[in-house]
């Protein structure tokens, strides 16, 4: 009754589009560098996540096996409830499979593959831009910007310049 879904469900699967992951997930970060990073730790966790689910396929398909070779009604019954689990991870490895073919695509389209000694050196830069940025955000938003905000970005270095510029910004407007 229900099986006719099961290929709909299957080609529906991808936990985050590629959308997503460009504009988002790595959109979040203005800098190449902390883009890469994201890209590689993504990547990372999800091949991780992917691997794991083949192994539990694998041990829930033995679990199966055995249940089944008893004859017993209630360990058919429960073998039913395994496959029905396996159903539902391979819909989700199926979803796995496209995100990490994106990632894997997004990483493929960084001209230079980033060091971590790279990604450490670009930090200052990368949290002046962040941290101006989201303060910015915040200023749009016609909302302060918080006292932790403005605290990090004392610590970071950059709050004079920040101040500065905002001043600039009000003079040229007439404010």
């Amino acid at each position: 009754m229900f099986d006719k879904f099961n290929e709909i469900f299957a080609e529906i699967q991808q936990p985050r589009s590629r959308f997503q992951l460009e504009k988002f997930v790595l959109g979040q970060h203005p800098t190449k560098e902390m883009q890469f990073y994201q890209t590689c730790i993504e990547l990372q966790d999800l091949i991780y996540k992917y691997k794991l689910a083949k192994i539990t396929l694998e041990k829930q398909q033995l679990k199966i096996d055995r249940l089944r070779s008893t004859k017993d009604e209630l360990d058919e019954l429960e073998a039913q409830e395994i496959e029905l689990g396996l159903q539902q991870t391979l819909f989700a490895m199926k979803g796995a499979e496209r995100e990490i073919n994106d990632l894997i695509e997004i990483f493929n389209s960084f001209e230079h593959k980033f060091t971590r000694a790279e990604i450490e050196a670009a930090q200052p830069d990368y949290w002046k831009a962040r941290l101006t940025n989201n303060a910015k955000a915040m200023l749009m938003g016609n909302v302060s910007v918080n006292p932790a905000h403005i605290e990090s970005m004392q610590q970071a270095g950059i709050l004079d310049e920040f101040i500065l510029e905002v001043q600039e910004s009000k003079k040229e407007l007439g404010l």
